[in-house]
């Protein structure tokens, strides 16, 4: 099949595709240019066959506006999305160091220190975008990417759980990560990326994947009840990733249990840093060479492996002493003086065969009093701690502006911690950095002090309707102003159309994007209505200026469904006046300005004067009035297609019949002549005869 998008194309007006980097089960993915902000992004677009689910393209929608707002140092960020051709796409960074799968296969693996350091970055992540509402339910190590510095970073949130139900067939591969809820076809849940995640560590750390067969029912059959096996090379992580991997959800770990656990097992706080395969420096800490992995296991190890290289732990209980018993204790110097000469002059010279030396009242009234003096120190001492007197004051710094990444390192220098108090929603401070602090900047705070914070979300935003297009400018302009979002129609951005009829929305632009899926409350977006189709021929002056112009319907007797069909079709607005004016309860137009055959701009107002029922219509009108009112003005419909012929009659209160190819089907597309000619009087109810192809 072939891509959607070739490279060099300008996709909305703002990414240009480079190429194509592969198709996966929910979409094809692109490397692309963001030419606005001149940096390297990955374009996303929906494979056409799950577009063509209402519900697919919805949840895509939704998801890629709600993943946006994630901000997190271990997760790939989503910038934009839009539609484009039928084609809806999605905007996220680029991470240019490849990913596990990469360092997977090309026969390597993690030691348990860096291993329980990949679970514990992946997992806080994880343990985010539940608390987020999300579940991911298509981990695997091609999702696990690494950055330019060589920190791991999940992808594809908002593809998560995306086409599952359209996949006809599943591959070894697709099941090599599968849980055993999702074999069985019960809903995901948190705890299904853990259990993923658990395999995942297992297959990194020891080169093989922990359930195999040759077949994807013999992989999933063997994982529905089996608990995680025993591999020694796991050493602290054993027991970790069995507890991560239990069968059972209810009993398995969740995210942050899991990172927690892992967070304790490695050496210190810092992140795993993977550097690109083909440095000279290695990999990871510890690497131990493995074939290339071309299926979905590596080879198992033979018992020898397992357990045959453990030696003997040789016992060291037989090397300490026995007890010795206790030695006879004298009461004075004498007596001591005493015994040791019955002892030298019976010839013992054994260690344990002298007394203990006992002190005498004396010396014992030192050490008791030597003991009470260290006690009230001891108490002073952690009194004093504990009231501050002993703790150094530092200068509380100035957190407002900082991430909360940036912000650690600043207050670890003089001890200080940091909790977040609240996230709010904000139109001028980026998300995930910090609005206010409590205590403020520059005040005396003793070390130690907990300083409280709040977060910026970032700016709140709305997701738009996808029928602003074809709308007019007064329509899409009130759902915009329910939504919180202002917008404006300037004629200087009008654009040519061959989709949209002249006059209605044909592009919703916010900055640089066209047709966004979003846009942050209380902006303001610019509608750009259509000005036709361009037919591409040379044109005068004269055309231009009468292409501009607007005949004004007669709308005297109409009532308001008519009122407002006609001006949609003369991409003219209209006001009232009188009797139940500015309300839906008016029922005929008596009068207008200006009068009707008058030659406005397009987009003018035209004034309406009304009346409802109970006020009746006014009766001083002659015969000649009625007369008038009775003729109606033939419009002018040569080139227009079907849809806008029916709206130009039905204003104009008349019918029309058909000749020429496709005469009385809905297959012509064009009127080439019309018979009585525009600007004919007839009346109401009148036939004009078109000639269509």
């Amino acid at each position: 099949m072939a891509p959607t998008f070739n490279p060099g194309h300008d996709l909305a007006g703002r990414y240009q595709i480079i190429e194509l980097l592969g198709v996966g089960h929910t979409a094809e993915v692109y490397r692309a240019e963001d030419v606005s902000l001149h940096r390297t992004v990955v374009v996303k677009v929906l494979l056409s066959h799950l577009a063509a689910h209402e519900e697919v393209r919805r949840t895509f929608r939704n998801q890629i506006v709600r993943s946006a707002t994630l901000s997190h140092p271990h997760l790939a960020r989503v910038f934009d999305g839009g539609q484009e051709s039928g084609s809806i796409f999605m905007i996220s960074e680029y991470l240019g160091g490849g990913s596990l799968e990469d360092v997977l296969a090309s026969g390597r693996r993690l030691s348990v220190d860096d291993g329980a350091r990949l679970g514990r970055d992946v997992t806080s992540a994880l343990a985010y975008v539940h608390a987020n509402g999300f579940v991911h339910g298509g981990l695997s190590p091609s999702k696990l990417l690494f950055d330019e510095e060589g920190r791991v970073r999940v992808s594809d949130i908002a593809l998560a759980g995306l086409g599952a139900q359209y996949r006809e067939r599943l591959t070894l591969d697709d099941v090599r990560y599968l849980s055993p809820e999702q074999v069985l076809g019960e809903p995901v849940g948190p705890k299904t990326d853990v259990y993923t995640l658990a395999l995942i560590l297992f297959e990194a750390v020891t080169g093989t994947t922990p359930f195999e067969g040759m077949s994807a029912e013999v992989v999933l059959r063997s994982r529905i009840n089996q608990p995680l096996p025993i591999r020694p090379e796991l050493g602290t992580l054993d027991m970790l990733l069995a507890q991560a991997a239990v069968p059972d959800p209810v009993l398995r770990l969740d995210a942050e249990q899991f990172n927690n656990r892992l967070s304790a097992v490695v050496t210190d706080g810092a992140p795993l840093v993977v550097t690109p395969a083909s440095a000279a420096i290695p990999l990871l800490g510890q690497l131990t060479p493995l074939e290339p992995r071309t299926s979905i296991g590596f080879h198992t190890p033979s018992p020898d492996e397992i357990v045959g290289a453990t030696a003997p732990v040789p016992s060291v209980l037989n090397q300490f002493p026995t007890a010795q018993p206790p030695r006879r204790v004298v009461s004075s110097p004498i007596a001591r003086e005493h015994e040791f000469r019955e002892l030298r002059s019976s010839g013992a010279r054994g260690y344990d065969d002298l007394p203990v030396n006992r002190p005498d009242r004396k010396r014992r009234l030192g050490f008791i009093l030597a003991a009470l003096l260290i006690l009230i120190v001891g108490v002073g001492g952690a009194a004093a701690w504990k009231f501050g007197l002993l703790t150094s004051k530092h200068t509380v710094p100035s957190l407002e502006g900082l991430t909360l990444t940036q912000a650690a390192p600043v207050l670890k220098e003089d001890g200080f911690t940091l909790t977040v108090d609240h996230e709010v929603n904000s139109s001028t401070v980026p998300a995930n950095t910090i609005i206010s602090q409590d205590p403020a900047k520059g005040t005396n705070a003793k070390s130690g002090l907990d300083i409280v914070v709040t977060v910026s979300k970032g700016s709140a935003l709305v997701t738009l309707p996808t029928s602003l297009i074809g709308e007019t400018c007064a329509t899409a302009t009130a759902k915009l102003h329910t939504l919180k979002v202002t917008a404006k129609c300037p004629a200087s951005s009008e654009v040519a159309s061959t989709r949209t009829p002249a006059g209605l929305v044909a592009e919703v632009v916010y900055g640089n994007t066209k047709n966004p899926l979003s846009v942050p409350v209380d902006s303001t977006v610019v509608l750009a209505l259509s000005t036709g189709a361009s037919s591409g021929a040379p044109t005068t002056t004269t055309t231009v200026a009468s292409a501009a112009l607007r005949t004004v319907p007669n709308f005297v007797g109409m009532s308001p469904a008519q009122v407002s069909a006609a001006v949609k079709s003369a991409t003219l607005y209209y006001t009232t006046t009188g009797p139940g004016a500015g309300t839906t309860k008016w029922t005929t137009v008596l009068s207008q300005t200006p009068a009707a055959g008058t030659k406005v701009k397009a987009g003018s107002t035209v004034t309406l004067q009304v009346t409802t029922s109970a006020s009746g219509t006014p009766t001083t009108t002659t015969t000649t009035t009625v007369a008038s009112a009775a003729l109606r003005t033939v419009p002018n419909v040569v080139g227009m297609d079907s849809a806008q012929v029916d709206a130009a009659m039905k204003s104009a209160t008349l019918y029309y019949t058909t000749t020429g190819p496709g005469a009385g089907t809905t297959k012509w597309t064009t009127v080439l002549s019309q018979t009585p000619a525009a600007g004919t009087k007839v009346k109401a109810g009148s036939t004009v005869t078109l000639q269509v192809k």
